[in-house]
């Protein structure tokens, strides 16, 4: 929730706290840090600096947005990027690799070795040649130590230079890396047997999304940090064109082989990470349920589930990572935190329950003038730890607020059957086409939930097929959560 935009200074307030209380829940290891100290910024001189700021930037994309708990499906990726690794002159860093869960089409690296690829990037991906190459042009990125090269060039700007000139330099720097990365990996994928071009009509199906959500190519600016999709996908289709290369016999149908791994991913959100049903969260794995404001702007994140204000000056949201223990030592350790480290006081405390669970709720206040803020903290036992629920508002509108996040701090109670019963999650299913067979009949016969622009987008196609028949497709399917 930290990670939105906010309106106002007040909401602002309220964004940081919901940071800070947040990273309180970690800091029970001993680790915490002074709400004004900037954080710590390896400098990348060497390859060793790389794997020191990786492995660190590692354990937060773990804690921030979470690693897909899906050991056959990493095993596929990671042998993948293994392969082409090995047509790497030189390797200074243990390559590993993971999928991130997240539904926006993503991969990044981090310095050191670290790759990753998100879970919606999988589902729009149609073939093993795609992946390879999205692959490859990370691995680049690592090998050639990108983001120390980026470091440089910022660290050489002038300290009188303009920041538009600064930024639209740095773009121009990062656009040109971007189009070395397309290149060398290219190049990597070829060597170890998959098809260039595949890199080509990845970025194609990368603009027909961008086309579908918002009615048109997004046109570029002088400020992006990446070439345009379109542009990619032109100077990646020259340049496999003039490549010699050969495949590896071994790796047979590369569509068929990539489908078979991905039948069955979620898409949307996994009951194993909690669900939205309108404004009730419900977490089948965990067994409870939870309702939030209505007209709240929701979210799940890997380390809480929450709801914002229309507005965004206030929120409430739950969180479990405190350690277990007893109940009013662990609050006191977190009151105390919230005191060193935000400078908020406790008002009040009291014991309450929580359905047929003991629980105490401490009331801070902090900051000042127009920007203090109030916040009310409920404290339980919950799934082996300690979890709470944090509710937060402008202290001038604490009342009006706290009026709507207690009722939903008192709904938490365990998921009941029917709520379960109603939980559906959207998955990629495999099908085959028949003959003469449309994309729009196509989705009606196998009840899939996208119109078929969404669907010939989701394969790769234009939407005006007539399938000869025994192609394989991707559709999105509704599917009950078994109990």
């Amino acid at each position: 929730m930290a990670n939105r935009r906010f309106l106002g200074s007040t909401a602002l307030l309220v964004a940081t706290w919901v940071a800070l209380s947040l990273a309180f829940g970690c800091a029970s290891s001993g680790s915490s840090k002074k709400a004004n100290a900037k954080p710590k910024r390896t400098i990348l001189l060497t390859s060793a600096d790389d794997v020191r700021a990786g492995a660190d930037a590692a354990r937060q994309v773990a804690a921030e947005v979470g690693v897909l708990d899906d050991p056959n499906l990493a095993a596929y990726v990671e042998g993948i990027g293994r392969k082409l690794v090995r047509g790497l002159p030189r390797r200074d860093f243990a390559y590993r690799f993971a999928i991130v869960d997240e539904m926006e089409p993503n991969a990044f690296a981090l310095p050191g070795g670290y790759i990753y690829v998100s879970r919606g990037l999988l589902a729009l991906v149609n073939n093993e040649d795609e992946l390879a190459c999205v692959l490859g042009h990370e691995i680049v990125h690592v090998a050639y130590r990108h983001a120390a090269q980026q470091q440089e060039v910022a660290r050489q700007q002038g300290p009188l230079s303009l920041p538009t000139s600064r930024a639209s330099t740095m773009a121009a720097y990062s656009r040109d890396m971007e189009r070395e990365a397309d290149a060398i990996g290219q190049r990597i994928c070829a060597a170890a047997g998959y098809a260039p071009a595949a890199m080509s009509t990845f970025m194609r199906s990368l603009d027909r999304r961008e086309r579908l959500l918002i009615g048109s190519p997004r046109a570029p600016t002088y400020l992006d940090t990446h070439p345009g999709t379109r542009e990619r996908a032109a100077e990646n289709s020259v340049r496999a064109s003039e490549m010699r290369w050969t495949r590896d016999p071994a790796l047979g149908d590369v569509r068929t082989r990539y489908l078979d791994r991905i039948d069955g991913l979620v898409i949307g959100d996994r009951p194993e990470t909690g669900v939205f049903l309108g404004q009730l969260f419900v977490h089948p794995e965990l067994d409870f349920e939870m309702s939030f404001p209505e007209g709240w702007l929701l979210q799940n994140s890997a380390r809480a589930v929450g709801a914002m204000a229309p507005r965004r000056e206030a929120a409430v949201f739950l969180s479990g990572d405190l350690p277990a223990g007893e109940l009013v030592a662990v609050a006191n350790d977190f009151a105390k935190k919230v005191g060193q480290e935000y400078g908020a006081h406790v008002t009040d405390m009291a014991n309450v329950r929580l359905g047929a669970v003991d629980a105490v709720r401490y009331a801070f206040e902090g900051g000042k003038g127009p920007y203090a803020i109030a916040a009310q903290v409920t404290f339980f036992p919950f799934a082996k730890g300690t979890w709470r629920m944090v509710a937060m508002a402008p202290l001038v509108a604490k009342d009006r607020y706290f009026s709507k996040t207690l009722v939903s701090t008192r709904s938490f109670g365990p998921l009941t059957p029917a709520n379960r019963a109603r939980i559906q999650t959207r998955r990629l299913r495999v099908v085959l086409a028949r003959p003469g067979e449309e994309v729009g009949a196509l989705g009606q016969r196998t009840q899939c939930v996208l119109d078929p622009a969404a669907t010939a987008s989701l394969n790769g196609l234009f939407g005006n097929e007539v399938f000869s028949g025994d192609e394989l497709l991707k559709i999105v399917r509704l599917e009950g959560v078994q109990n």
